[in-house]
């Protein structure tokens, strides 16, 4: 019953990071890191003392974080060039190209060992999320999702307790 949930969750969540990024059809409207810092405006989760910004280049991440546990590639249905898929013990991390730099699309959070700087992880209930973050900017019986600048932050439910936390740039 676990590999059914974890195969049923997998294809959930390649599906939303697919539709996201196939939904998008211009790429030069992304936040420039000189002008409109992710780190200042959007959210940023942090993994063994590196800040992770949406829509940061990944080449410095790359070189904080050392080598993936596992990585994968594939071509971007929304962009011209690779996704690329990094993952680092509790986290799994996804790019997107523009030009010869990929970028930071989504952090998504495998399990309780890691926690947002708000300190909710997997496992969390619905009123800690609410506590730690107020108001969402959207929500449904499965989910709350908030919006920070240029990235969103959702938290996926399976009955009162967090199953499932991803960051998302949000890329026009």
């Amino acid at each position: 019953m676990k590999k059914k949930m974890i195969l049923v969750w997998a294809c959930l969540m390649a599906a939303v990071i697919g539709c996201a990024g196939c939904s998008q059809t211009q790429q030069e409207s992304r936040p420039t890191q000189e002008s409109n810092s992710s780190q200042e405006t959007g959210y940023v989760f942090e993994y063994k003392g590196t800040a992770i910004a949406m829509n940061a280049d990944m080449e410095a991440l790359l070189t904080a974080l050392g080598e993936a546990d596992s990585y994968f590639e594939s071509p971007s249905c929304a962009f011209q060039g690779m996704d690329k898929v990094y993952t680092y013990g509790s986290i799994v991390i996804t790019t997107y190209p523009e030009g010869s730099k990929d970028f930071v699309y989504t952090v998504e959070l495998k399990d309780d060992l890691v926690k947002t700087p708000e300190g909710i992880s997997i496992g969390s209930s619905r009123s800690a999320v609410t506590a730690a973050y107020g108001t969402p900017t959207r929500e449904s019986d499965t989910s709350l999702v908030y919006g920070k600048g240029d990235s969103e932050l959702t938290f996926i439910f399976d009955g009162d307790s967090v199953k499932n936390i991803l960051y998302m740039s949000i890329t026009k």
